[in-house]
């Protein structure tokens, strides 16, 4: 009546069979489970995917002041919204008091980008100049500065050689430009070759008495002539119909009366910088998409700049809108623009490109991202 278990020692033959066993077991259980054919050979195993880079959406000036719009059922935007000087006829809407042809038309391109999953961030600059800007041809030329309305420049955008200081702070707000050499080859365009400059020498200018002068530490750059446009107080607001948001960080560049910026990043001479880089690296942007105006100046001078900056940069083609300043050689700033930034590594892609990417894995919607990190503000 003893009901104790005995243990029944095992010796190895024993032990090796019952690992043969159990090896069988586990095989035939997981062909049972598995949902493949056994005799097929298993997939190899997928190549991790790139680590997806942050990536922001830039406009460009895209402002009432560069916007411009034809009659109905005119299909040549350029010849009507430009002026003779540069090729047309000026009979356009005159919307903008530097208005771009086709400068409206890019808008609803702009608003679907701005929903793609790619960005997680988006960055609008303003053009945003106080009154007898250093840009504006009417500070240096009077009221009618160009030949289509009897003056001395021969088109809107016509470059003049300005001096301008160098400062250390390497702020943009503590530059000024100044034209100080009324002999230069660009100003003697008038009859018989005879300067149409005067040499500036405002006192309110810093450039205008310390880049005078042999000896003095500043640097010359070729600045564009413009009309008075997108001034404080004026047309300087976003385009009719641009959608925004609240989470948008906005760039106000060429408040300096004294200076200009073509791009969002710094200054014309590309010395002195505005606080964007600090704000994207600062944020760990690595990609950049710019649509905006004017493609041949601004567009493309922050384009150059951001790469320079070390961003990967893509130029969205059919949502920017181009000035077409003539070169004299049957080519304009387009070509000019276009060439020098495919050299410098810029790619060109379509809305429909960008709208139809993949989303990168793991990415956050660009809206909560915003929502999280930022608010609104301008800089």
């Amino acid at each position: 009546g003893d009901n104790t278990q005995q243990t029944v020692p095992l010796d190895s033959a024993m032990i090796g069979q019952l690992l043969v066993l159990a090896s069988l077991l586990a095989t035939t259980s997981a062909f049972a489970s598995s949902p493949t054919d056994p005799c097929v050979a298993s997939p190899p195993p997928t190549a991790p995917t790139a680590p997806h880079k942050k990536t922001a959406f830039i406009h460009v000036d895209i402002q009432k002041c560069f916007t411009n719009g034809p009659p109905k059922g005119i299909d040549d935007d350029y010849a009507y919204c430009n002026p003779p000087a540069t090729g047309g006829t000026d009979n356009c809407t005159r919307l903008g008091s530097l208005g771009v042809a086709e400068g409206a038309t890019i808008v609803p391109a702009v608003n679907d980008l701005r929903h793609s999953c790619l960005f997680e961030g988006v960055f609008r600059s303003q053009d945003y100049h106080p009154a007898d800007h250093i840009s504006f041809a009417s500070r240096h030329f009077g009221e009618t500065p160009f030949s289509f309305a009897d003056g001395p420049l021969p088109f809107v955008g016509y470059p003049i050689e300005l001096a301008c200081t160098k400062n250390s702070t390497e702020e943009i707000k503590d530059v000024a430009c100044c034209l100080v050499d009324a002999a230069q080859p660009a100003c003697m365009i008038g009859a018989n070759g005879t300067t149409v400059c005067t040499q500036d020498t405002d006192p309110e200018n810093p450039a205008c008495s310390a880049c005078v002068g042999p000896d003095a530490n500043c640097t010359k750059m070729m600045q564009g002539m413009w009309t008075d446009h997108c001034e404080q107080g004026g047309d300087s607001g976003f385009a009719t119909g641009l959608e925004v948001n609240d989470d948008d960080v906005i760039l106000q560049k060429g408040k300096n009366p004294h200076a200009d910026a073509y791009s969002i990043f710094m200054d014309n001479p590309r010395l002195h910088y505005t606080p964007l880089n600090d704000m994207l690296r600062e944020e760990g942007f690595e990609v950049l998409y710019i649509a905006g105006i004017a493609f041949d100046f601004c567009v493309y001078w922050t384009a150059i700049d951001a790469i320079h900056l070390g961003y990967e940069v893509y130029v969205v083609e059919d949502a920017t809108a181009s000035i077409g300043v003539p070169n004299g050689d049957n080519t304009t700033s387009v070509d000019t623009a276009k060439a020098d930034m495919l050299l410098q590594g810029v790619k060109f892609v379509s809305t429909e490109e960008v709208l139809t990417s993949e989303c990168p894995a793991g990415t956050e919607n660009m809206w909560t991202y915003a929502r999280n990190r930022r608010k609104s503000r301008r800089l």
